[in-house]
């Protein structure tokens, strides 16, 4: 076609009509129905698939549009379980990972044996039922909660079973004396812990938590709620009585283990037993009867 073709002019329209005709394209593929030799070879294949499609059994079923759809939806069934089969087999072998990395990591600690077999430790660390079970077994092993008073006790165990309600950037103080070198303890012995698991690539425990230790030390020591409450959690401000009674509830039961554990000495035994009866008074022991 010219590069200025005039389709509105009937003699531009007439030369090129001329100039088509001049190409001969019958000798370029098209038969003398004026089809390309490419189309009738389609046309041909198409009848034998339909002459075919005829003669397949299932053609005259009378129901086959009914089975038509069974057939897909079984298809897409497949498809789905084949899928579960790969999601269920990956998380089973992440599982396994897990597990191996679990148990490497307590035979380090001694809590299983290399053949397996579980430890004294161990049994005493299946007898604890915390999230952060490990770093309260490895504190009794060390006895770092050995002499401290019942009010003392009950303070140094909040830190591993509290968790403020927020990130706060500062660090909560804790009562002088006994209490800060147990907490000191605590802490080392976590980031002890937290390093091994990260090492393993596994979840690491918590850190723990100083927000609850003066409140509840306070409570243990007699004083009254009112003054626990309004003076006692130093970064948060005034602790509502609901989340004192529910984490104070939390405190009594890790001090509760403590009192009939096997691995803990009869002295921190019988300090356990004292510090929660000092605890479970006023509202506490009205929620413990309720």
């Amino acid at each position: 076609m010219p590069k200025h073709f005039n389709h509105r002019s009937p003699a531009a329209r007439r030369d090129l009509a001329a100039e088509v005709s001049g190409i001969g394209l019958d000798r370029h593929g098209v038969d003398g129905g004026g089809r390309s030799r490419e189309a009738a070879g389609d046309d041909h294949r198409l009848s034998q698939l339909r002459t075919e499609l005829r003669r397949h059994p299932c053609h005259a079923c009378a129901e086959r549009e009914e089975h038509a759809r069974w057939a897909e939806r079984r298809r897409r069934l497949e498809r789905d379980t084949e899928e579960l089969r790969q999601r269920v087999s990956g998380r089973t072998g992440s599982l396994a990972r897990t597990f191996d990395r679990i148990v490497a990591l307590l035979t380090a600690r001694g809590y299983l044996a290399e053949e397996g077999a579980v430890t004294d430790a161990g049994r005493m660390l299946g007898r604890i039922w915390t999230e952060a079970d490990l770093l309260v077994a490895e504190c009794l092993r060390r006895g770092v909660w050995d002499g401290l008073s019942p009010a003392e006790l009950a303070a140094a165990v909040s830190v591993v079973v509290f968790e403020a309600r927020r990130d706060v950037d500062e660090r909560a103080s804790v009562p002088r004396g006994a209490v800060v070198d147990a907490v000191d303890a605590t802490l080392k012995l976590w980031g002890e812990i937290e390093a091994d698991e990260a090492a393993r690539g596994l979840t690491v425990t918590r850190e723990p938590d100083l927000g609850f230790a003066w409140p509840i030390y306070r409570w243990a020591r007699g004083e009254p709620l009112a003054k626990v409450l309004a003076s006692g959690h130093e970064i948060d401000g005034e602790m509502p009585a609901g989340d004192f009674v529910r984490w104070a509830r939390q405190v009594v039961d890790l001090l509760g283990q403590l009192a009939d554990s096997g691995g803990a000495s009869a002295e921190l035994r019988s300090t356990a037993r004292q510090a929660i009866g000092s605890v479970n008074r006023g509202v506490l022991a009205y929620h413990a009867a309720a």
